[in-house]
């Protein structure tokens, strides 16, 4: 849990004279879309894949109004040109016989580019470029024909010489796929029951982690997922990323791209108002670190489309710097991707710093609250305009990267620093008087994403806490987690829901008092939590650096601690389980019963009642406990970390103690020459 700290840190921790060193850069990573070209083309089902030379294919099929329209091509260089997004080709045999609601797509595979549709006479065919897109086969190739020449409801390939498509059968809709070696092989068919489609169009998108091949897939409302393996013989439904809420909304023509190390999930949310009477078409994106958990992501409401966008993420021939494309057929929103010697995305303000207050705590965002020095304006043109969409490195929700250290060695003229957290701008203010200018920014690290309402509800049957905990991090937008591995973690829940409007913070708690955990954001922006110990041995020892000191203890506690459950899966109807817990010593001390009751429906044994009475009783002795040390600075310490105390001074009390960190503040204000640390603790 505690930082490592350099001998040279770890020295002027504990030396008397100490001469404070900050680093601390604020950061635009944001990727502000924005329309670059007004495209201007009918909208249509289309994909597009990145050539191996960086360029960018996109496909479509022209809609001519008919059930029979056209395959086209178009390769894109250079991403601001309007000109190459506007130009189409047919492809060699492809005018006017392909069906128009099947689907479309193109993928990459090795050194060869397949585009792939189905004709008006149900045969799924495929064109191939040997040179990025310059030029194409002059016919295309037969792959197979659907049973009964079955008509597809959406096309995909992961570029893994693979192609998928959705198509009728009796009873509803299944899933197909084709390999290719020498040649395309026939036919295999998911061993799932039909999806019975209720929107009019569906659409598919699949991905390739080298081992499984993941199926997001659309019954027109919900977006469900599947993994097939590379022989397509084996397929496994996972649960539904995005449920059917009543056929209100529509979510189809679903892509997956995959760049900053996150799985980009992008499809179209449309409502006819015939329930809400709310109309539009819009996009969705959805991100995932595992292609299992998936956040409720954000919207592209300026992109109306109704038959698919795509996002990706591409360095362009001859360009030097990446690109995030979005592409729709009405027009195309741009954003460079961050780069530290652009002086509108990076910006070190470590000499600016007059004062700061860092405050870490348990469960709720930590924050940050910088004092900038702003004498002659020097940061003035560093903050973001957002009225004329105007970036800087100094704007809402830009990253504030901070470290804390020293001036090490004899004498102390090394600059040592360690990270100790990444924050996110929630607030700017510029403060004015007689002879001051300073720019104050509030920030808040990446758990203010937890305070954000559910926008859709999911309901979850039979699964255990470390996946629903993992679940709602990820709903939320909250990738990176680390969990115990203890027993509570394996505790199977059997009913869970993430209500609509819910806030994901509120979700997150409950499920962590079943195992009682606690949680905080670490400096990497990882999300600890932790299955608190008595057991957990001290990383710290303060002895004759503490300023202030002082230690009580509070009678807050409950000796009986009562737990009820629901009956067990099966028992007898009207049946509650219960456990308890003890603490005979408190009873001792005041001889009278202090009882605290507490139910919870997600706990079927009377084993987990008594688990949660144990964990509710053991963090009333912490409470008891009520711990505050003022000390130097010491960017080594994190929530949690338990820390011995030892009191030998001059008015000693001769109390020695080791208690665990649940709060701490931060303090540096260079006109006062101060830099301390208030550390709050409970009980081990």
């Amino acid at each position: 849990m505690v930082r490592s700290l350099t001998t040279g840190l770890t020295n002027a921790v504990n030396a008397k004279n100490r001469r404070p060193y900050l680093q601390c850069t604020v950061e635009d990573h944001i990727n502000h879309l924005q329309t670059a070209v007004s495209a201007s083309n009918t909208d249509a089902d289309n994909d597009m894949c990145i050539a191996a030379d960086g360029s960018l294919i996109r496909v479509r099929i022209q809609r001519l109004g008919s059930f029979v329209s056209s395959a086209q091509w178009q390769r894109i260089t250079n991403p601001s040109t309007a000109s190459q997004w506007t130009t189409w080709t047919t492809f060699g045999s492809g005018s006017g016989n392909m069906f128009q609601d099947g689907g479309c797509a193109v993928a990459q595979d090795g050194s060869s580019t397949n585009a792939f549709f189905q004709t008006g006479a149900g045969a799924i065919v495929n064109w191939f470029s040997s040179n990025n897109g310059v030029s194409w086969s002059s016919t295309p190739g037969t792959i197979l024909t659907p049973p009964s020449s079955a008509l597809t409801k959406g096309i995909s390939s992961a570029g893994n010489a693979d192609v998928f498509f959705l198509y009728d059968v009796s009873g509803g809709e299944a899933i197909g796929c084709s390999f290719f070696t020498s040649s395309w092989s026939s036919i295999h068919t998911w061993t799932l029951s039909p999806m019975a489609a209720v929107g009019s169009m569906s659409g598919l998108a699949v991905y390739w982690d080298g081992t499984l091949y993941h199926i997001v897939y659309s019954d027109g409302y919900a977006l469900k997922q599947v993994t097939c393996n590379s022989a397509g013989t084996v397929w496994t439904a996972l649960p539904d990323i995005s449920p059917s809420d009543v056929s209100a909304l529509a979510r189809t023509s679903p892509r997956i791209a995959k760049f900053d190390n996150l799985y980009n999930l992008i499809c179209v949310e449309s409502d006819s108002g015939v329930l809400t009477g709310s109309v539009y078409s819009y996009s969705r994106l959805r991100q995932s670190a595992d292609l299992i958990h998936w956040s409720n992501g954000r919207i592209m409401q300026d992109v109306s489309t109704t038959y698919g966008v795509n996002l990706l993420k591409v360095t362009p021939p001859s360009a030097s710097r990446a690109v995030y494309v979005l592409s729709a057929m009405s027009g195309i929103q741009l954003n460079n991707d961050f780069q530290q010697s652009d002086a509108s995305e990076y910006l070190d303000v470590s000499s600016k710093i007059e004062s700061y207050k860092r405050v870490d705590q348990l469960d709720k965002p930590c924050t940050l609250e910088l004092v900038l020095d702003n004498e002659n304006s020097s940061l003035t043109s560093s903050v973001a305009d957002y009225v004329n969409e105007v970036y800087a490195p100094i704007g809402i929700h830009t990253l504030v990267n901070f470290s804390e250290g020293y001036y090490t060695g004899t004498p102390p003229t090394t600059q040592e620093s360690i990270n100790v957290g990444k924050y996110h701008i929630q607030k700017i203010t510029f403060e004015r008087s007689p002879g001051v200018s300073q720019i104050q920014v509030l920030a808040r690290d990446l758990t203010l994403l937890l305070d954000i309402e559910s926008r859709f509800q999911n309901v979850y049957t039979d699964q255990i806490v470390s996946w629903l905990i993992t679940e709602v991090c990820a709903r939320a937008g909250i990738f990176s987690v680390s969990l115990p591995a203890t027993s509570q973690m394996s505790v199977t829940v059997t009913t869970f829901t993430l209500h609509a409007g819910q806030k994901y913070r509120n979700a997150l708690n409950e499920l962590c008092r079943i195992g009682w955990l606690e949680y905080f954001l670490d400096q990497t922006e990882t999300l600890i939590f932790k299955e608190l110990s008595g057991s957990d041995t001290s990383i710290w020892t303060y002895q004759p650096e503490i300023e202030r000191w002082s230690i009580g203890t509070e009678d807050i506690q409950a000796n009986h601690t009562i737990v009820t459950g629901q009956r067990s899966p099966g028992g007898a109807l009207g049946n509650i389980t219960t456990g308890e817990s003890y603490d005979n010593i408190h009873a001792h001390a005041v001889a009278f019963e202090r009882v605290a009751i507490a139910h919870d429906q997600k706990l079927t044994s009377a084993v987990l009642c008594a688990d949660a009475a144990a964990f509710i009783q053991a963090q009333d002795k912490r409470d008891q406990y009520d711990h505050v040390i003022v000390a130097p600075c010491n960017p080594a310490l994190q929530l949690l970390d338990a820390v011995e105390t030892i009191d030998d001074g001059q008015q000693s009390t001769s109390i020695d103690n080791t208690s665990r960190i649940i709060k701490q503040e931060i303090t540096f204000d260079s006109g006062k020459a101060v830099y301390e640390q208030l550390i709050s603790m409970e009980g081990l």
